[in-house]
C-alpha cells in the first residue's frame, strides 16, 4: 500500500498534501519553493531553506509507506557532522528506526510541509549547535 499504489495513497496525496505544497508555495520566491517529483514508489521534494545564515539544499523523501511512516529529511548541503545527524546526511527529526508508538510523527496530525518546517528548525539548531557546541533543544526522547 503505497503513495501511487493504493487508493488511500492517491486521495492523501491529491487532497491533502500536493494542495498544502501549492499553499506553502503561493508568495514564496521561486528559489525558496518546494518542487515535487516522483521516483519510483516515493515522492521527493526538493528545496532550499536559509534559516539564518546559511543556505541549504534538501530533500524530503516520502515513501512508499507514507504517511504511517514519517518523512526522511537529508541535507544535501555539506555538513560538520553532529550528534544529531543521522546516516548520509539524514536529520534527525522522527527518531528514524523508532517504532510507531515512540515517534512524534503523528500522520493523523502532520503533512510533507511540517516535515520541511521542522527541517527548517532542526538547521537553526544546527547553525546554534555549530557556534556553541550546545544543542538548543532537548534531546528526543
Amino acid at each position: 500500500m503505497g503513495l501511487f499504489d493504493s487508493e488511500a495513497g492517491k486521495r492523501r496525496l491529491l487532497s491533502v498534501e500536493i494542495p498544502i505544497i501549492e499553499r506553502y508555495n503561493e508568495e514564496r520566491d521561486p528559489e525558496f519553493k518546494i518542487r515535487a517529483a516522483r521516483l519510483g514508489n516515493a515522492l521527493v521534494l526538493s528545496y532550499r531553506l536559509k534559516p539564518a545564515h546559511n543556505l541549504y539544499e534538501l530533500e524530503t523523501r516520502l515513501l512508499s509507506t507514507y504517511p504511517a511512516v514519517p518523512p526522511e529529511t537529508r541535507v544535501l548541503t555539506p555538513l560538520k557532522p553532529c550528534p544529531h545527524m543521522l546516516e548520509g546526511q539524514t536529520i534527525c527529526l522522527w527518531r528514524q528506526g523508532s517504532t510507531r508508538q515512540t515517534s512524534r510523527w503523528d500522520p493523523a496530525q502532520f503533512t510533507s510541509v511540517f516535515a520541511v518546517q521542522a527541517a527548517w528548525r532542526w538547521l537553526a539548531c544546527y547553525e546554534v549547535w555549530y557556534a556553541t557546541a550546545e544543542w538548543p533543544l532537548p534531546e528526543a526522547k
